[in-house]
């Protein structure tokens, strides 16, 4: 950008963002010009979604004033007031196609009749300018990725006349469609569309990227022009906390290796091979879309995938039944879609993934022998805040709700546990609880390995991190060796290769 500045397409000031007493987005201010291309920064949970929905209308914001094009505005519509959002979940309709997805929230023609030759037409405008050859009248479950992507920016353009805001649109692709999406930035700068780039690769963001605003703990922390700051500095905005002193007491691991993994791959990851030692707590860190929770997944049977899986220097059939035979359990971070039985009892819970345990025969039916004692024995184990056993999970809090998942694992005595996201949601008093049975059980000679967004976590709670990019592990560090910007610069750098010193 050249020449006398231009008025703000997008002027905010002081927009804030509260759910009942928790503040979760405070006074953030930034200015968006025509052409500009402004990089919304921050490590998972800082406040980027929260932003970006209030600006596009989705989330009413608690306080704060938005001007877009000169007005301010009390209320965002989208469709109103020229703003339109690339979310990370695509919403195209699969069985539907390029033409119909484009077109979908406004189908020319009347109320009788659509006129889908007026349709195909708009589309392929929107195709043409975007500079990929794509036929309108394909289906979108036919298409990779990359075009998927091309077709919801093309049908977000339709109504983007002020601002397009791209969340994370490069996870799910290649390196050449990723210069593809450049490419199309560059030409929508060009026309005087003024872009929010949310993303966690850094070399993406100083591709495209003209000027940057970094949240922290839902606190804005930084803004100017990218130009005026390295890679480095952003990166330490984005931290900016030295958490390395606060880790969790943990004691030697031995070396004796209980879980391996060997060539693993699959569509989201490549070449995957690691071992986890009895007594040792191993991380995966990386940032979205590098493909830790889908390694999870393929361990323990959830996910298809090829290579080995060795427990005890045997391979074993990746499936679930044969992984929770085999003592090996996984607690996923979606407790409450996949992991809990929400409109059920504690007990209930507690005992799901070892019921054979409790049952006996009876002459009139199934009963259950020790089943109460083992769920308030855990409840007091875990220090789980419930009334009575008998209460809902629904009742509970999030962190007791995930004591409650782990609880249930435990009940198994499992020898290695997979966790992903063991702390997702909850507060800090269960937090440091989770933690601390965490770091019981590695003591216990039991093998963890844990899948976190939380870069804190891990540095907090591991006795080493693999360091993933993009499918691939990318980086070792040991504990000894931690520097949460250096590990951020290699998830996020494309430079790829072992480093046991980051």
């Amino acid at each position: 950008m050249t020449g006398a500045p231009t008025a703000p397409t997008l002027s905010v000031r002081g927009l804030t963002k509260t759910f009942g007493d928790k503040t979760v987005v405070a006074d953030v201010a930034f200015e968006l010009r025509p052409g500009e291309v402004l990089a919304l920064v921050g490590e998972n949970g800082a406040g980027k979604s929260t932003t970006k929905n209030m600006l596009c209308g989705l989330l009413q914001p608690t306080g704060g004033q938005i001007t877009i094009a000169g007005q301010q505005v009390a209320k965002v519509t989208a469709s109103e007031h020229g703003i339109s959002a690339v979310h990370q979940e695509l919403s195209l309709f699969g069985s539907l196609s390029v033409a119909e997805n484009i077109c979908v929230s406004d189908l020319p023609g009347s109320a009788a009749r659509v006129d889908w030759s007026q349709a195909e037409h708009i589309a392929q405008e929107q195709i043409n300018f975007l500079g990929i050859d794509i036929d309108p009248r394909a289906l979108i479950e036919t298409l990779g990725a990359g075009k998927q992507q091309v077709v919801e920016i093309a049908k977000a353009l339709l109504h983007a006349d002020n601002v397009l805001i791209l969340d994370e649109p490069t996870t799910s692709l290649t390196a050449v469609e990723r210069e593809k999406l450049f490419a199309i930035i560059d030409k929508l700068k060009e026309r005087g569309l003024s872009i929010i780039f949310i993303s966690h690769f850094m070399e993406e963001i100083y591709r495209v990227c003209d000027s940057f605003v970094v949240l922290r703990d839902g606190q804005q922390v930084g803004n100017g022009r990218l130009e005026d700051v390295t890679q480095r500095a952003l990166e330490e905005m984005m931290v900016g906390r030295t958490i390395e002193d606060a880790q969790v007491a943990l004691a030697a691991p031995t070396q004796t290796p209980a879980l391996e993994v060997r060539g693993l791959s699959s569509p989201d990851f490549r070449d995957i091979s690691f071992t986890v030692n009895r007594g040792e707590i191993l991380g995966i860190a990386g940032l979205m879309g590098a493909g830790r929770t889908e390694i999870a997944e393929a361990i323990f049977g959830l996910r298809q995938a090829t290579g080995d899986v060795l427990i005890d220097g045997e391979v074993v059939p990746r499936t679930v039944a044969g992984m929770k035979a085999q003592g090996l359990c996984y607690v996923t971070e979606d407790r409450r879609t996949n992991g809990l039985f929400l409109n059920r009892p504690v007990r209930e819970n507690l005992s799901a993934s070892a019921i054979a345990n409790y049952v006996k025969r009876r002459l009139r039916g199934v009963g259950f022998r020790g089943e109460k004692a083992k769920a308030a024995g855990m409840v007091e184990d875990m220090n789980i805040s419930v009334p009575h056993i008998e209460n809902h999970v629904s009742d509970l809090s999030g962190g007791n709700q995930q004591k409650v998942l782990l609880g249930r694992w435990l009940s198994m005595n499992p020898d290695i546990l997979i966790f992903d996201e063991p702390t997702k949601g909850v507060d800090i008093g269960a937090k440091f609880d989770i933690h601390e049975a965490i770091a019981d059980l590695a003591r216990s000679a039991k093998a963890i390995l844990i899948v976190s967004s939380d870069l804190p976590e891990l540095l907090h709670i591991t006795h080493r991190l693999l360091v993933m990019r993009k499918g691939r592990i990318v980086g070792e560090v040991q504990r000894e060796n931690y520097d949460s910007v250096a590990i951020i610069s290699m998830a996020a750098s494309s430079r790829e290769g072992s480093s046991h010193d980051a």
